[in-house]
């Protein structure tokens, strides 16, 4: 009996990959490139113009040690700023999904034994002022970005494997 209900959920699948055409899923990656890497850009380019407010935020979470600081504030910036353009430009889209999404994997981590250890954080995100008083926010949009990056990543096999099969099912 299970295996007759994973057929049908793979048909249902195939149905729909049938319906909906191809362009739909470059037209998602270019939104959703276009979405993360000018979030980052915008973000870099942020904590670059105010430092020292990104430093007092990557010192709340108590992680790094205080010689490590400056230089990770200075270096972030501009790390976030490259990869989004990287990934807004599309020209080696991987490494810049992959880049960002490293980057945004070890900043859930950090905020994760953050909440664990009960620390009241600031994200330091968007700057100072744009930054949610509630950790969890801030976790879920992350989480989201690196979802957002996964698929971005993984993009070029998706879109195969959605071609191909619309191929394979209008050929039979």
């Amino acid at each position: 009996m299970g295996r007759l209900d994973g057929q049908r959920r793979a048909d249902r699948a195939i149905t729909l990959m049938r319906k909906i055409s191809p362009v739909y899923f470059k037209i998602a990656e270019w939104g959703l490139r276009l979405g993360i890497g000018g979030a980052f850009i915008y973000a870099g380019w942020l904590k670059a113009q105010d430092p020292i407010s990104f430093a007092d935020s990557v010192n709340s979470f108590a992680i790094l040690p205080s010689w490590l600081i400056s230089t990770f504030t200075l270096a972030l910036p501009m790390f976030e700023i490259v990869a989004g353009v990287l990934l807004a430009i599309n020209w080696p889209k991987r490494i810049g999904a992959l880049a960002l999404m490293s980057l945004t994997a070890v900043f859930c981590v950090a905020l994760v034994l953050a909440i664990a250890r009960g620390l009241d954080v600031n994200c330091g995100c968007f700057g100072p002022s744009a930054s949610t008083t509630n950790p969890w926010v801030d976790l879920t949009r992350n989480l989201l970005i690196v979802l957002g990056c996964v698929c971005l990543y993984r993009s070029d096999w998706l879109y195969n494997r959605v071609t191909a099969r619309r191929e394979i099912l209008t050929a039979a």
